[in-house]
């Protein structure tokens, strides 16, 4: 890996943040059609 690529201990955290929204965006979303699947 070159310099250019290090990930600091910020670069982690931003990077773990935005794949936690992601992946809590996209199953809210699912979970939210589920219910109106079933309820609606």
């Amino acid at each position: 890996m070159s310099d250019e690529h290090k990930m600091t201990p910020k670069d982690k955290l931003v990077y773990t943040i935005t794949l936690a929204a992601i992946f809590g965006g996209v199953f809210l979303l699912g979970l939210i059609g589920l219910i109106i699947n079933i309820f609606g």
